[in-house]
């Protein structure tokens, strides 16, 4: 039995990472912005804060606009990481065509 990917399925998988290109990497730059926001915001929390280092550690790490800051970034890095797992399949999928393609070609010169 032979394994074979179509010719549509591999060409689904060019279209989908040309279509995706500029959406992920906006994805990506969205994900660090949220990081970068979301250690703003600590940091602000922070230095509001009074008391001992490890108490202005944790009243930072509870303060509403920090966690506000983390859902933000939670939602970006889900994004991200869609796209991230898209890539990764289209990438298999092309890899496996190339493959089966090569393996095509050596079974060729081997019968001939």
């Amino acid at each position: 039995m032979r394994f074979t990917i179509r010719d549509e399925t591999v060409h689904a998988a060019f279209d989908m990472l040309e279509a995706h290109a500029q959406p992920a990497a906006e994805a990506k730059a969205m994900r660090e912005r949220r990081e970068d926001e979301k250690r703003a915001a600590k940091a602000h929390a922070f230095l509001k804060a009074t008391g001992s280092i490890a108490e202005r550690d944790a009243r930072a790490l509870l303060s509403e606009n920090y966690a506000i800051a983390c859902e933000r970034f939670y939602a970006a890095v889900e994004a991200d990481e869609e796209y991230r797992n898209q890539r990764n399949k289209c990438e298999a999928i092309i890899e496996a065509w190339r493959t089966c393609q090569s393996n095509y070609r050596a079974m060729g010169k081997i019968a001939s």
